[in-house]
């Protein structure tokens, strides 16, 4: 998820310029020599040693583990909660425990969406390729997908009673991709996305004139 590279007079001492550098635990990484470097003779011609040092995936569940604790940590006891960071092939899926979840998601899922947008920015910037989060509070992602099925039934009919377009209020990725698939369903309909992060929204019109990016 990350590779960068250091350089030392020994193994060990560029070891010891990462663990000074970065907040790295010994399991977290793995590194290989690529230059073996050169101690000359009598300090002349010295080369250093040259590491590439590889992050693992425990690296990024840990940092970001910590990151959302830390955010959670400023309700004061206010709020009992477990994070369970898992890792998978585009990401990271973060489950929030919580008994008292409505002041974590609030109203609309606004304020779970803030925090799953800081989350996602602050993890891309310790990694080098593109890394989707995604937070999970009990089970308000069950009750959101039905919301949005009646959402969109209703605007689909709007629009095929009017025959106008109907740009709907601003969503995250994962709500947008559900009324996609919903309006896939109505051969007549199309829908794509309009505006920038975090506040894209959707809209359905009938199929005509030039096609538009989803």
């Amino acid at each position: 998820m990350k590779t960068f590279y250091c350089e030392g007079k020994s193994v060990e001492d560029a070891l010891e310029k990462v663990f000074k550098d970065y907040d790295i635990k010994e399991e977290e990484y793995s590194y290989e020599v690529v230059e073996k470097g050169f101690r000359g003779i009598f300090g002349i011609g010295f080369k250093p040693i040259k590491l590439q040092i590889t992050l693992k995936k425990s690296y990024f569940e840990r940092k970001v583990r910590e990151f959302i604790e830390n955010i959670l940590s400023y309700y004061n006891g206010e709020i009992n909660y477990e994070v369970i960071v898992k890792s998978n092939q585009r990401g990271f899926v973060i489950i929030i425990d919580s008994e008292n979840v409505g002041r974590l998601i609030g109203k609309h899922g606004k304020a779970l969406g803030a925090l799953q947008h800081i989350v996602n920015l602050y993890l891309n910037r310790l990694s080098d390729k593109k890394l989707n989060v995604v937070i999970e509070v009990g089970d308000y992602k069950r009750k959101r997908r039905e919301q949005l099925k009646d959402i969109a039934y209703e605007a689909v009919n709007n629009v095929l009673r009017t025959k106008k377009k109907v740009v709907l209020d601003p969503m995250f990725a994962f709500e947008r991709r559900i009324i996609h698939e919903l309006v896939k369903s109505y051969p007549k309909l199309r829908s794509y996305s309009v505006g920038l992060e975090p506040y894209r929204r959707v809209v359905i019109e009938y199929k005509n004139g030039n096609s538009l990016e989803n």
